[in-house]
C-alpha cells in the first residue's frame, strides 16, 4: 500500500492508504494515456526493422561440412563442435528475440491495432524460424550419430588389432635363404632317389616274375617228357631217418655242454688268477708294490704305439676318462695331421712357418720349447734383477768379511 497526502479537518496533512494496481507484462497500466506520439512511432519501427535484420543476418550463417570429413579431420570436429555451440546460441537468441518480438508486436496490436497482413508475415516468418530450428536439429543429431559411430568403429579397431610380442630365435635356428636352398636341393635328391628305387624294385619284381614264370613252364616241360631233377626219398625209410635225427641231435647237445662247461671252467681259473694276484700284493712293501706299477705301466706305454707329431702340427688332447669304451672317437688317431693344414711346413718359407699364418690369431713363434719368448724390460724380470742385486751384495759382503779373517 502507497500512502497519499491529505489535509485532515484541523488543517494537518496525514497520509491517505491508496490501492495499487497489478502491473502485467505486456499490459499498459491503467491510467496511462494509450496513445503514443509521432516521434516514438518512428523510434519503435526503426528499432523492430534493425532487429528483424539481425535476425535474418544471424540466422543465414552455416558452414557445410560433410560428415566423413568431420569425423576423420579433429579441426573439422572441433569446428563443427564450434558451429553448434555457435547455432545454440543464435537459437536460444532467436527465441528471447521471438519473445520480445510477440510481446512487442501484442502491445503494437493493442496499442496501434496491426492489420491482418502484419499478422500473416509475422505467422510465416515463426513457421520459417521453426522449420529451420527443425533441420539444424536433425542436421545436429545426424552428424552426432555419424560421430558416434566412428568413435565406436575405432574403438572396435584398437580393441582388435593385436601386437605380436617379439621372439628371439637362436642363430642356429634360423633359416637363411643358403639353408633354404640347402634343404630344397637335399629334398628333391631324396625324391630322386625315392623315385629310382622304386624303379629298380619294380624291375626286380618283373624279372622274378618271369623267372618263375619261366621255371612253371621248364618244369611243365619236364613233368610231360618223364624227366625227374630232384629225388625226394622222404618216407621211403622212416626208421632210419629218425635214427639219423638222434644220432645228429646227441651231438649238438654234447658240443654246447662243452662249449659251456669251458666257459664254465675259463670264469673258474681267471677268478683263482685274481685271488692269488691280490694275495700277493697283499703281502708286498709299498716301495715294491710302487715299482711294480711304474714296471707295468711303462710296459703298456711301450706296447702302445705313439705317434709322431709333424712340424707345427696342431696338438689336440683327446682327454683322460672312459677311454676303455667301444667308441670309435676314442680309438682315433689324434697325432695325424688334419686336411687343412699342410703336410710339410718345413719346406715353406721361413715367414710362413708361424702357427695361424694370415690370420687373427697368428703368432711369431715356431715352437716354445727352443725359443725365448721372455723381455728383458718385464715387469717380473725387474724385479728378479732387484733380486739378484741385493744376493750380489750379500754375496759380496761375505767375500770381504772372509777375506778379513784371513
Amino acid at each position: 500500500m502507497a500512502a497519499r497526502g491529505g489535509i485532515n479537518a484541523k488543517g494537518e496533512a496525514v497520509p491517505q492508504p491508496v490501492k495499487v494496481q497489478r502491473y502485467w507484462p505486456g499490459r499498459a497500466p491503467k491510467g496511462v494515456k494509450e496513445y503514443l506520439s509521432s516521434e516514438e512511432e518512428d523510434e519503435e519501427e526503426q528499432h523492430f526493422e534493425k532487429q528483424k535484420e539481425t535476425e535474418l543476418i544471424t540466422s543465414t550463417y552455416q558452414i557445410e561440412i560433410s560428415e566423413q570429413e568431420a569425423a576423420s579431420d579433429r579441426r573439422l570436429r572441433r569446428l563443427r563442435e564450434a558451429k553448434n555451440a555457435g547455432h545454440e546460441t543464435s537459437s536460444r537468441r532467436r527465441r528471447h528475440a521471438d519473445e520480445d518480438t510477440d510481446e512487442a508486436s501484442r502491445n503494437i496490436h493493442k496499442s496501434e491495432g496491426i492489420d491482418d497482413e502484419d499478422e500473416d508475415d509475422i505467422t510465416s516468418r515463426r513457421q520459417r524460424l521453426r522449420e529451420h530450428a527443425l533441420e539444424q536439429r536433425r542436421i545436429e543429431e545426424e552428424q552426432l550419430k555419424a560421430q558416434e559411430e566412428a568413435e565406436k568403429a575405432r574403438s572396435e579397431e584398437q580393441q582388435t588389432r593385436k601386437l605380436l610380442k617379439p621372439v628371439f630365435i637362436p642363430r642356429a635356428h634360423r633359416e637363411t635363404i643358403l639353408e633354404k636352398e640347402r634343404l630344397e636341393k637335399e629334398a628333391e635328391e631324396a625324391e630322386e632317389k625315392r623315385l629310382q628305387a622304386l624303379e629298380e624294385r619294380k624291375k626286380e619284381s618283373h624279372a622274378l616274375v618271369a623267372e618263375q614264370i619261366q621255371k612253371e613252364l621248364t618244369k611243365t616241360v619236364d613233368e610231360e617228357t618223364g624227366k625227374v631233377e630232384v629225388d625226394d626219398t622222404d618216407g621211403l625209410d622212416e626208421q632210419a631217418e629218425y635214427e639219423a635225427w638222434k644220432l645228429r641231435e646227441l651231438k649238438r647237445v654234447y658240443n654246447d655242454a662243452e662249449i659251456f662247461n669251458d666257459d664254465l671252467l675259463f670264469d673258474f681259473k681267471s677268478r683263482e688268477n685274481e685271488r692269488e694276484e691280490i694275495e700277493r700284493r697283499r703281502q708286498m712293501s709299498d716301495e715294491v708294490r710302487f715299482k711294480e706299477d711304474l714296471e707295468r705301466a711303462r710296459k703298456s706305454r711301450e706296447e702302445k704305439s705313439k705317434g709322431k707329431y709333424r712340424f707345427l702340427q696342431k696338438y689336440y688332447h683327446k682327454g683322460a676318462f672312459y677311454l676303455d669304451t667301444d667308441d670309435k672317437l676314442f680309438k682315433r688317431d689324434y697325432t695325424e695331421a688334419t686336411p687343412d693344414e699342410a703336410a710339410h711346413k718345413e719346406l715353406l718359407p721361413k715367414i710362413m712357418q708361424v702357427k695361424n699364418f694370415g690370420r687373427a690369431g697368428q703368432t711369431k713363434w715356431t715352437h716354445l720349447a727352443d725359443q725365448d719368448t721372455s723381455t728383458k724390460d718385464s715387469p717380473w724380470r725387474q724385479k728378479l734383477k732387484r733380486t739378484n742385486n741385493a744376493r750380489d751384495d750379500i754375496d759380496r759382503s761375505r767375500k770381504r768379511r772372509t777375506r778379513d779373517r784371513n
